[in-house]
């Protein structure tokens, strides 16, 4: 049922969300200050300006946020060709050569058995692992955070390990357990774990055990990766769940509000990849049943491959314009509800944080993280993962009420709190020092 007002709708989810802060331990405060500052390293499949999804950008913001918490940090990544130390943003960078086959934005070039193999090999990509180890000893840090491993051997980890160094890992994404890191397979989410994807990440099963702690960046993928066999040797208060860092450059919510949007129609928009797992087709369908009116729908950012043709004909005759990439401030001050139709379980979408900070609601698909950042029960605001009917009901609620029954950023708190760079680097420094704490414990 559909509640009286859409503003109270999201206010409701607010002392119920999953993401609820995290009670700090009792002596935190004190452990920090015992540790004092830290030397931290950071790894990630890439690092900016190398930049193919969200996991790069928060990478930069929580290694960046440390710094200006007075930490020496460096970030590691691979490169298709490796390139001298350097400084970006006060974090020392270290760009290491792959030793794949292939760089990972040629994996699409390769023939099927290519890659098979390729990611077969990988786990067991010893170089890449020496690599990191010249890091370490060039860095010697006193943690490591590593990332998104995508096309990384997880035995980086136990180069660390080696030398007596705590390790973080934060799971942004299903590179651990899935070839593709999406757990999406012909047109449609995984529903059990393929044969292939166990063979090419057994490795991995073993490896994770040098891990002292993991952060998820939700819970439902943290649940995922425990129930497929990783991070169960940890105790639960060393699984934690960290929101992203989000910030939207040149952003100002309150001047997006006084905007005069007087006889222009209700916007609707879409912020990320143009493909099928990420909706873009059911959120197409949804405005079909429609029809057109007084409602326009912007789509911003890019395809993969040709697949936008596809989408740009299905979309024939309605109000919906492809605007190709759009600066995140720009496009959802346009905007007056973002949609996020994701129909394969994305972890923790980072438009969200955007459209939330900005003041813009989100419609979103139940899957995923995607309902612990809009309320688990918002049912206003979610509708079933590839159900366009299910979306059309919910647009047209939207259409119904008009634009100033919508919510603000005043209503997304929950989210807006914790994700900042601020928070979620004191939660990561938090982790970091009870695991350096413990260690010098360990040793005297």
């Amino acid at each position: 049922m559909i509640s009286p007002s859409l503003t109270q709708s999201y206010a409701r989810v607010l002392p119920e969300t999953a993401a609820a802060p995290r009670e700090r331990a009792p002596d935190a405060a004190s452990l920090r200050a015992t540790t004092g500052p830290l030397r931290i390293l950071h790894l990630s499949a890439l690092y900016p300006p190398y930049i193919v999804g969200g996991a790069e950008r928060s990478v930069e913001h929580l290694a960046e946020e440390l710094v200006a918490a007075g930490h020496t940090v460096a970030a590691a990544c691979i490169a298709r060709e490796p390139e001298p130390k350097s400084v970006r943003g006060g974090v020392t960078v270290y760009r290491m050569a792959h030793h794949n086959d292939f760089w990972l934005e040629d994996w699409p070039k390769a023939s099927r058995f290519g890659r098979a193999w390729a990611k077969l090999k990988q786990q067991w990509n010893f170089a890449i692992a020496a690599e990191f180890g010249r890091v370490l000893d060039d860095f010697k840090p006193d943690i490591v955070n590593t990332h998104s491993l995508l096309d990384v051997s997880t035995l980086v980890w136990r180069e660390a390990a080696k030398r007596g160094i705590p390790i973080v890992h934060t799971v942004c994404e299903y590179d651990l357990i899935c070839g593709n890191a999406a757990m999406f397979k012909n047109g449609k989410p995984c529903e059990r774990w393929h044969l292939g994807c166990k063979v090419v990440n057994a490795g991995k099963q073993i490896t994770n055990r040098a891990v002292d702690a993991v952060v998820s960046v939700g819970t439902e993928i943290l649940k995922t990766h425990v129930n497929h066999g990783l991070f169960t040797h940890l105790a639960p208060e060393r699984r934690r769940v960290i929101f992203y860092s989000c910030t939207v450059p040149e952003g100002d919510p309150e001047a997006r509000r006084r905007i005069d949007r007087t006889g222009k129609p209700m916007t609707f928009g879409y912020l990320g990849r143009i493909n099928t797992e990420k909706g873009v087709g059911t959120l197409i369908d949804a405005f079909r049943r429609i029809g057109p009116g007084d409602w326009r729908c912007l789509v911003a950012g890019h395809a993969m491959d040709d697949s936008i043709e596809r989408f740009k004909a299905q979309a024939e005759g309605l109000p919906i314009e492809f605007v190709g990439w759009a600066k995140p401030a720009d496009f959802l001050s346009e905007i007056d509800v973002l949609v996020c139709p994701s129909f394969w379980a994305e972890p923790s979408p980072r438009t969200i944080y955007e459209a939330y900070t900005m003041g813009v609601p989100v419609i979103g698909a139940a899957s995923g993280g995607i309902p612990e950042l809009i309320g688990e029960d918002n049912a206003d605001w979610l509708f079933t993962p590839g159900d366009d009917a299910d979306l059309a009901a919910r647009l047209r609620t939207v259409l119904a009420r008009g634009r100033g029954d919508l919510p603000d950023e005043r209503s997304f708190q929950h989210v807006i709190r914790e994700s900042t760079s601020e928070r979620v680097a004191e939660k990561y420094i938090d982790l970091y020092a009870e695991l350096v704490a413990e260690r010098r414990a360990a040793r005297t």
